[in-house]
């Protein structure tokens, strides 16, 4: 985890700072509440900066009082700008005005008069809001918001960014998916088949990106099975990636095996990557289907990602969730994860698309430098 030294904390979130707070609480994860800072101090135990906030919308227990707390100030960030959006697009990132606080989501549908359904995903569930209860979502991202406001909103200073470790070895990477017929224009919607394992009889539909070569297309939007196996139930032996609720580990997915089901949602899954205390076999754990999801599938929408656009890191045989914040040379990246306030370098071999597992199907969510 990033330090964040006591200059920084009096730069940003000095006394009377309107600030946002997130918390570390099950059940709260993504969640942001409006407060204000009464004081900061350097913890004697751990040296880490503590900050003691007056939240806006949360009282005490008796209700007569505003709730005053003490907390990480990697948990804070300043309070975003308002901006005037009227309309939003299926698969944008946003927050929802929920319980008191903004909660982070994605639309997955454009309803009608005004109304969205955004899906969030802690909870693993849907709910509708119209425009008004929207807003743009924002990473606040080493000193900065990504993506950018309008001119003339975001004005604080950049911070100094962290050097960036050496990553080395450059790999062109190429679509998988084919198809028999080479004349899809970009927008086409298409249905694409799998050679994969496990996917044999499986079919997807795609929306077609651009031509990548005389029989290869790279395809895009959202990939839908039609079998209800792959869909809802995880087999013995499937390979899946799993999630966790753990301090420090959010935004994580951990290579693993389904081992077997044991009752409604839930499944005994053996991991790729862990060991046991001992050191003698691989970890396995009772999990709940709403941290799993199937390997997402092998598709490259471009041979270089962008600034702004959301990916996922491999880095310690774990894939991170993180935002690309600068392009390097010799496809090289900087990445910035939020969950830590960390920046790292990575080759482009070691980064995929980020894609949601949503009500049993895949979709790419919109890219940060698109909304």
């Amino acid at each position: 985890m990033a330090d964040i030294d006591e200059d920084t904390v009096a730069h940003y979130f000095y006394k009377g700072a309107e600030v946002e707070i997130s918390s570390k609480e099950e059940g709260f994860q993504g969640s942001w509440y409006a407060g204000t800072v009464l004081s900061h101090r350097k913890s004697k135990r751990n040296s880490c900066m503590k900050v003691l906030v007056k939240y806006k919308t949360l009282f005490k227990d008796d209700g007569t009082r505003r709730l005053r707390e003490e907390v990480d100030v990697l948990q804070l960030r300043p309070a975003p700008p308002p901006e005037n959006r009227c309309s939003f697009e299926s698969s944008e990132n946003v927050d929802a005005y929920y319980h008191d606080g903004w909660w982070e989501g994605v639309i997955t549908e454009v309803l009608r008069e005004d109304k969205y359904k955004v899906f969030f995903r802690g909870s693993r569930e849907q709910k509708n809001f119209k425009a008004s209860q929207l807003r743009r979502h924002h990473e606040w991202a080493v000193g900065k918001w990504l993506p950018p406001f309008e001119p003339g909103f975001d004005k604080s200073p950049p911070l100094k960014r962290p050097k960036v470790e050496g990553v080395s070895m450059s790999t062109k990477v190429k679509p998988k998916k084919k198809t028999a017929d080479n004349n899809f224009s970009p927008g086409t919607t298409i249905k694409i088949r799998s050679d994969e394992d496990r996917c044999q009889d499986a079919s997807f539909a795609a929306t077609s990106v651009k031509k990548s070569g005389p029989s290869e297309v790279s395809v895009a939007t959202e990939v839908k099975s039609n079998k209800e196996r792959i869909l809802n139930n995880f087999c013995p032996g499937a390979p899946v990636e799993v999630s966790s609720d753990e301090d420090g580990f959010e935004g994580a997915w951990f290579p693993a095996t389904i081992v077997k089901k044991l009752r409604k949602n839930k499944y005994l899954i053996e991991y790729q990557t862990l060991r046991n205390d001992n050191d003698t076999e691989f970890l396995r754990e009772e999990v709940d289907t709403s941290h799993i999801r199937p390997c997402p599938p092998d598709i490259e929408l471009l041979d270089r990602f962008e600034v702004l656009e959301k990916v996922e890191a491999l880095y310690n045989d774990i894939w991170w969730v993180g935002v690309i914040s600068k392009v390097r040379k010799n496809d090289k990246y900087n990445v910035y994860f939020r969950s830590s306030d960390e920046e790292l370098g990575f080759n482009h071999s070691r980064l995929r698309a980020h894609q949601e597992w949503i009500n049993g199907k895949w979709v790419f969510p919109s890219q940060a430098r698109d909304l």
